[in-house]
């Protein structure tokens, strides 16, 4: 799967300012936001994750493509915007109007060039990518075990799959 083909692979329908996959929603991101926090950052997002942020934008991913009639599901599965990303990535936690909050003891275990983007539940899980590395796409959990080689195969299977596959060996 290429990265101009995960946008209609997970057939991502614009309405107004939304971008909805499913039911799933998701908010836009300017290419000056986007910029402006890979500034904070220090270094670019990875390719995959900045063209997700320029085609769908951030946010949660908690349904399925054909999800049971019986559905529930419990975790936030929060897509973080670019700025909250880099933000934590940074170690800035707190800051005026934020919606996103990481715990110290959380940040505390992220390794130097860490990118804590995705927030699994409760502030004090995320999954990371880890940019300056040899597989800047890939997507690991805190502990450093990967996940999935690929953000566009990991968001697929988060999809088309089950939206917590990623726990299955926890």
């Amino acid at each position: 799967m290429t990265e101009i083909n995960l946008f209609e692979e997970l057939k991502a329908e614009t309405i107004g300012s939304t971008v909805m996959i499913g039911n799933n929603i998701f908010h836009p991101e300017t290419e000056e936001e986007i910029e402006n926090a890979e500034k904070v950052f220090g270094f670019p997002f990875p390719s995959q994750l900045r063209n997700f942020y320029q085609k769908i934008g951030y946010g949660s991913l908690t349904t399925p493509h054909n999800p049971p009639k019986d559905y529930d599901f419990c975790n936030a599965n929060d897509i973080l915007p670019p700025f909250v990303a880099a933000n934590f990535a940074k170690g800035i936690l707190l800051w005026e109007g934020q919606h996103c909050w990481m715990a110290e003891e959380t940040y505390e275990l992220l390794e130097p060039g860490d990118l804590p983007f995705f927030e699994v539940g409760d502030s004090n899980y995320f999954l990371i990518i880890k940019p300056e590395s040899y597989m800047p796409n890939a997507v690991y959990d805190m502990g450093g075990d990967l996940i999935e080689d690929s953000f566009e195969k990991f968001i697929w299977r988060l999809y088309y799959e089950d939206p917590s596959y990623y726990m299955k060996n926890w």
